[in-house]
């Protein structure tokens, strides 16, 4: 069977959003919900192109691009567009962003970079006066949020120990948020689009010979055992870490304000297993 280009997108694209749909059916979002979250996509795609190509994003010009009828545009126009969750998107999360700071930054390291414990706020005397505390990390790092909101999260979630007499260690490099918290949806999405962001960049013409951003996968042919599975799975995270570190110390001492080039770029690891179902029925819209 020989399909379109546009036959085989429509068909990868049913495959890659059946997770999002059981994530939607699971927790409620119907489908003209998440029709209408799609029409809010494509007006803002639509717009964003004409922008970029110097043109005026007029309703004539949207409903061109997105094939939608102007009342449509209209409607998704007018509504908030999911304006509170727009919103917060923006707002860098705190909790990430301090995790970053301390191990980074050598008013919180010792020698060789390992992390020193510090108080939450200086009680000592004049003595200690050059000793910084979590509460200067707060404000260097998260201006204008609750040291103790801050402290309290960390501890919850295991990031941070209280070690007793006043002080506080670093346990983890990153903050992973509740289940369906805002900021766990935050992360998921980003996730997703960063992935799918990067495929599409070097799906384009210019991208070829190597010259898009780098995407590598390693998988298995005929599968493990389930206890692999387990054993890969520790195998992965300790790597990962590892990895995900390096990459974190290298970026970290480049990541500064002022640059009027900046481009806010990143890494993402992720591990998966493979949903059979999925796959058959993607088999039959895209034969080999």
């Amino acid at each position: 069977m020989t399909q379109s280009v546009k036959g085989n997108l429509l068909s990868a694209f049913r495959y890659l959003l059946k997770p999002l749909v059981r994530l939607a059916v699971r927790n409620a979002v119907a489908c003209p919900e998440f029709s209408e979250v799609l029409k809010q996509a494509y007006v803002d795609v639509a717009t964003r192109q004409l922008v970029a190509s110097g043109k005026e994003p007029t309703i004539e010009g949207i409903s061109l691009i997105a094939h939608l009828e102007a009342t449509e545009i209209r409607e998704v126009l007018d509504a908030d567009g999911g304006l509170r969750f727009g919103i917060e998107a923006q707002k860098p999360n705190p909790l990430p962003t301090i995790l970053a700071g301390w191990p980074t930054d050598i008013n919180y390291t010792g020698p060789y970079g390992v992390l020193r414990d510090i108080e939450f706020t200086r009680n000592g005397g004049s003595g200690e006066r050059t000793s910084k505390t979590f509460t200067d990390l707060a404000a260097t790092y998260c201006p204008g949020v609750s040291p103790r909101a801050l402290l309290d999260e960390l501890i919850r979630t295991g990031c941070v120990q209280d070690i007793g007499n006043g002080f506080y260690r670093a346990l983890k490099r990153s903050y992973i948020p509740d289940p369906l918290s805002t900021q766990s949806i935050l992360s998921f999405a980003r996730v997703v689009h960063n992935i799918c962001e990067t495929l599409e960049v070097n799906f384009r013409a210019e991208s070829k010979g190597g010259k898009g951003f780098i995407e590598r996968t390693v998988y298995t042919v005929h599968g493990i055992s389930r206890q692999d599975l387990k054993d890969f799975d520790k195998f992965i995270r300790g790597k990962g870490q590892n990895f995900a570190d390096d990459i974190d110390n290298w970026l970290s001492d480049r990541d500064k304000e002022g640059y009027e080039d900046n481009v806010k770029t990143g890494v993402g690891l992720y591990h998966y297993v493979v949903n059979d179902d999925d796959e058959r029925a993607l088999a039959r819209e895209l034969p080999n």
